[in-house]
């Protein structure tokens, strides 16, 4: 009940967050902080798969709600709600605690950050693709998908430093 108060609280801070603050800095015109998805990647990797499957949706679809991108957030999050657990696992310690949330202090600090790296790459690969739901404009899709990924990559390493 505890961890079900204590995700509901992280999960209401994320999208005000992202809402109030994020949603409305476009660096250069086309990079957008993404942080919401720092909160699928905070999963333990012995939740129930379900489990982040339905906190994805939940966090895309209000997302999708207040910043008017019918479907792209809740899908992309989605989606990464079922991979997570595999990318997880990929750089997840085998030897640590499965109870413990992924963090540079629960894992080698590069694991961590090839980890981050990597979900939030795939995350922005999906969330501009459904957002622009087609590749003509090759160029401003893949710019949109760079800068967006690697600022939302700093933020999250800086949060993760500063919850350090």
């Amino acid at each position: 009940m505890e961890d079900l108060f204590k995700r509901t609280v992280t999960f209401i801070i994320f999208v005000l967050a992202q809402v109030v603050i994020f949603s409305r800095i476009h660096l250069f015109g086309v990079a957008i902080p993404l942080l919401f998805v720092y909160f699928i990647l905070q999963i333990p990797l012995n939740y129930p798969r379900w489990g982040a499957i339905v906190w994805g949706f939940l966090m895309g679809l209000v997302i999708d709600v207040f910043t008017n991108t019918p479907g792209v957030a809740s899908a992309s999050l989605t989606i990464m709600g079922l991979i997570q657990p595999y990318l997880l696992y990929a750089f997840y310690p085998k030897d640590a605690n499965d109870r413990r949330n992924p963090s540079v202090k629960s894992m080698p600090v590069l694991n961590y950050v090839i980890y981050a790296s990597l979900a939030v790459l795939i995350f922005c690969l999906l969330f501009f693709t459904f957002e622009s739901f087609n590749l003509f404009n090759f160029a401003d899709w893949i710019l949109r998908v760079v800068t967006s990924w690697f600022v939302t990559v700093v933020l999250i390493l800086v949060f993760e430093n500063f919850k350090r």
